[in-house]
C-alpha cells in the first residue's frame, strides 16, 4: 500500500498551531497503510493514539504519518521522552515496535540507531530520551507502528522540532503550491522532486489523495481555448509510481476544493487522462488513468504531481486534446520581477519591469520569511494605462539570513487585483551570491559563471521576457566556482531571464540576445 498527495498560484493562508498534540492514526486512509494527512510543523507533541494519559490501541497494522519542516533549511527532529511498548516475546517473536524512517513515505529506509535495531524496530522501554533527526532532501520523518491482539501498554510521547540541515528543503522550489511553476504553452516539460515542501495542502483525509504529499512538483496553467484536455505523466524509469490531482477551475492556494481530476494509483509507470477512462478519481486500486477534462477558455487550473517511490530520475509532462494552454497573466504585461541581495550594503533590491499596463492603479509589494504568511511592505503608484516600458525599483534593508520571499499585488482602479509569482532571495552574507553572465549581451551563447557552497545538484531555468519557459534542466555542481553554457541559438532577440536555484539560494540575472 501507499500514500499519496497532489495539487496554484495566489496566496496560503496557514496558520501554525503551537503546542499541538499530533497522535498516531490506528487505520489507514482508502485500504492504504498511511493513516493521516501529511503534517508541516516544526513544534508540537506526537502520542501514541492513547494520548498521555492512556495506552495504545491492539491490531494497529503498519500504519504511518509523515511530519515534514514548515521553515526551509531545516530538518525534522523527533525527541522520545517517554516510550513503553510491549517488548519481545520469550520466543524471541515480535509483538508491538514503531519504527522511525528518513523521508516522507512508508518505505522510507529505517533508522537503525539505538534503541532501534537492526530492522529499524522500537520496542520495550529503553532509556529516554532519545532522538531521530532526518538527513533526507525533504527534512521529513515518517513513523509507522504496529501492535498485535494482546497486552497493550502507555507507549511514547515524543517532542517535535526542526534543527537547520544544510540539505533539507530549500523553499524556492515549485513543490510547494504558491510556488507552482507556469504553464505558458502545451510543450512537455521535464519535472523531479526531492519532498513535498514546506506546506502541506491538499489533503482532506479521502480516498484521492489518500495522506498529503510525498515528492511532489506543482504547475498552473489557464486554459487559451475551450475544448478537452489531456495530461500525461511519463516517467524517467518504468517501474516508478507516480499519481497527480488536479484542481479548479479558478482555485487558489488557500482553497483547492476537491481536485476535478486525482489517481492515487498503486500501479507504477505512466499516468494521465483519457478519454477511454470514465471516472475522475481513483484509489490506490485503480489503473492510473481518470477521464479526459473538458475546459473553457479563461479558466485556471492548479496541478500537482506526486512521486511515492522516488528514483530521482524525474518524469515528462505532456499535453493534448483540443484545448491549449497560456499562463495565468496580470492586468499588466510583467516583463520582470527580481530580487537580489546585495552583501556589501546588506540590502535587498527589487525591481520589475512591465512592457504595458491597463488601468493600473497602485502595486502592493509583499514579503514573507516562510512563504505562507505575507506582510505590506510598500505601496507604490502604477502608470495607468500605457503601451510602453516602465520600470520600478524598491530597496529593502534586510540582515536577517536565510529564505525571504516577496510578491506584488496589482490593483485596477476599479479595485480588482490580482497576485504575480512569488520571488525568493537566499540571504546567506558569508558567500559570494552572483552569477555573472559573458558575454552579455550575446548573439548565440553565453557562458553562467557562478559559485556553489559544496558538491551538489542545482536547478537552471531560462526564460523569456513573456515569462514563457524556454529552458530547465538539473545541472551538477562543484563546491567553488562553476560555469554552465546557456544556448540562445534559434531563438528570437530580446532579453532573457537565467536563473540557478542551489540548496542556499537562487541566482538570477538578465541576458540579452542581439
Amino acid at each position: 500500500m501507499k500514500s499519496f498527495t497532489l495539487i496554484l498560484f495566489v496566496i496560503i493562508s496557514s496558520i501554525q498551531l503551537h503546542s499541538q498534540t499530533y497522535t498516531h492514526p490506528t487505520t489507514g486512509i482508502a485500504s492504504e497503510y498511511v493513516g493521516a494527512c501529511e503534517t508541516a510543523t516544526c513544534t508540537g507533541t506526537y502520542t501514541d493514539d492513547g494520548g498521555a494519559a492512556g495506552d495504545y490501541s491492539n491490531d494497529i497494522t503498519s500504519i504511518y504519518r509523515v511530519f515534514c519542516p514548515n521553515t526551509a533549511g531545516n530538518c525534522v527532529r523527533l525527541t522520545f521522552n517517554s516510550f513503553d511498548v510491549q517488548p519481545l516475546s520469550g520466543g524471541g517473536a515480535y509483538r508491538d515496535y514503531l519504527t522511525i524512517g528518513n523521508g516522507p513515505t512508508q518505505n522510507s529506509t529505517f533508522f537503525t540507531t539505538s534503541p532501534a535495531d537492526i530492522n529499524g524496530r522500537i520496542y520495550g522501554t529503553p532509556a529516554v530520551p532519545f532522538s531521530y533527526t532526518s538527513s533526507h532532501s525533504s527534512g521529513c520523518l515518517t513513523s509507522r507502528f504496529t501492535s498485535n491482539g494482546s497486552t497493550t501498554r502507555p507507549g511514547w510521547s515524543a517532542t517535535l522540532s526542526c534543527v537547520p540541515c544544510a540539505g533539507g528543503p530549500n523553499g524556492t522550489d515549485n513543490n510547494d503550491c504558491i510556488r507552482a511553476t507556469g504553464l505558458c504553452s502545451n510543450a512537455a516539460i521535464p519535472g523531479n522532486s526531492t519532498g513535498p515542501g514546506i506546506v502541506a495542502e491538499g489533503c482532506s483525509g479521502s480516498a484521492c489523495p489518500a495522506g498529503g504529499e510525498n515528492h511532489t512538483n506543482w504547475y498552473a496553467f489557464q486554459a487559451a481555448t475551450t475544448g478537452i484536455l489531456d495530461i500525461t505523466v511519463t516517467p524517467t524509469v518504468g517501474t516508478d509510481d507516480y499519481d497527480f490531482a488536479l484542481f479548479g477551475p479558478n482555485p487558489t492556494c488557500g482553497s483547492l476544493g476537491a481536485p476535478l481530476r486525482c489517481t492515487d494509483s498503486g500501479t507504477t509507470g505512466t499516468t494521465g487522462t483519457s478519454g477511454a477512462s470514465l471516472d475522475f478519481t481513483e484509489s490506490v486500486t485503480g489503473d492510473k488513468y481518470v477521464a479526459s477534462l473538458n475546459v473553457v477558455a479563461g479558466q485556471s487550473f492548479v496541478m500537482m504531481v506526486d512521486e511515492w517511490t522516488p528514483t530521482g530520475a524525474g518524469y515528462i509532462l505532456s499535453f493534448g486534446g483540443t484545448a491549449s494552454l497560456d499562463c495565468t497573466v496580470l492586468p499588466i504585461e510583467l516583463t520582470n520581477f527580481y530580487a537580489n541581495y546585495v552583501p556589501e550594503e546588506e540590502v535587498v533590491d527589487v525591481y520589475w519591469n512591465t512592457a504595458s499596463e491597463r488601468n493600473n492603479d497602485f502595486y502592493t509589494l509583499e514579503k514573507s520569511y516562510d512563504g505562507v504568511n505575507f506582510v505590506e511592505f510598500g505601496v507604490i503608484d502604477g502608470a495607468g494605462t500605457t503601451n510602453y516600458e516602465t520600470q520600478y525599483y524598491v530597496n529593502d534593508p534586510e540582515n536577517r539570513t536565510g529564505v525571504i520571499y516577496y510578491r506584488l499585488k496589482q490593483t485596477d482602479f476599479d479595485g480588482a487585483f490580482k497576485y504575480s509569482k512569488v520571488v525568493s532571495v537566499n540571504i546567506f552574507p558569508e558567500l559570494k551570491n552572483e552569477m555573472v553572465l559573458f558575454p552579455n549581451p550575446t548573439k548565440n551563447t553565453t557562458e553562467a559563471i557562478f559559485t556553489s557552497s559544496s558538491d551538489q545538484t542545482a536547478y537552471l531555468t531560462v526564460t523569456d521576457s513573456k515569462g514563457f519557459l524556454v529552458e530547465n534542466r538539473y545541472v551538477n555542481c562543484i563546491k567553488g566556482s562553476n560555469s554552465l553554457d546557456i544556448d540562445l541559438t534559434g531563438k528570437y532577440q530580446g532579453i532573457y531571464f537565467i536563473t540557478i536555484t542551489t540548496n542556499e539560494y537562487t541566482l538570477s540575472n538578465k541576458l540579452v540576445k542581439e
